[in-house]
């Protein structure tokens, strides 16, 4: 089993009927999820509260600007690499605006054991 994280960036302001209409695709796409056996760990961000990055450097979305960007991970376990895509593929969040990657996470202390 292998641990995948979704993270989501949104890029633009949502208007009314998106607001209304996002989070009943958002349940939609968790009752696919669930059902096919996945759970799943979301974790909503806050705004930066601060940010030590170099001077000049880009950190990513939310680097300083006044716009605020919403950032959610939603953590997941998936044995089969192809899945883990095929789950990140359904999400509706790119007809929101929202940027989606997915990326394999190992724990720190597993990382620095292999190493």
């Amino acid at each position: 089993m292998k641990h995948y994280a979704l993270i989501f960036y949104s890029t633009r302001t949502l208007t009314h009927e998106e607001q209304k209409q996002r989070p009943v695709d958002i349940a939609g796409w968790v009752k696919q999820v669930t059902d096919m056996g996945i759970t799943l760990d979301p974790r909503n961000f806050g705004e930066v509260e601060a940010d030590f990055s170099a001077p000049g450097s880009e950190s990513g979305p939310g680097n300083g600007s006044s716009d605020l960007v919403m950032v959610t991970i939603v953590f997941f376990d998936s044995a089969d690499p192809d899945q883990a895509v095929n789950i990140a593929r359904m999400h509706p969040g790119p007809r929101y605006g929202v940027a989606v990657k997915l990326r394999e996470w190992t724990p720190p202390r597993q990382t620095l054991a292999t190493q």
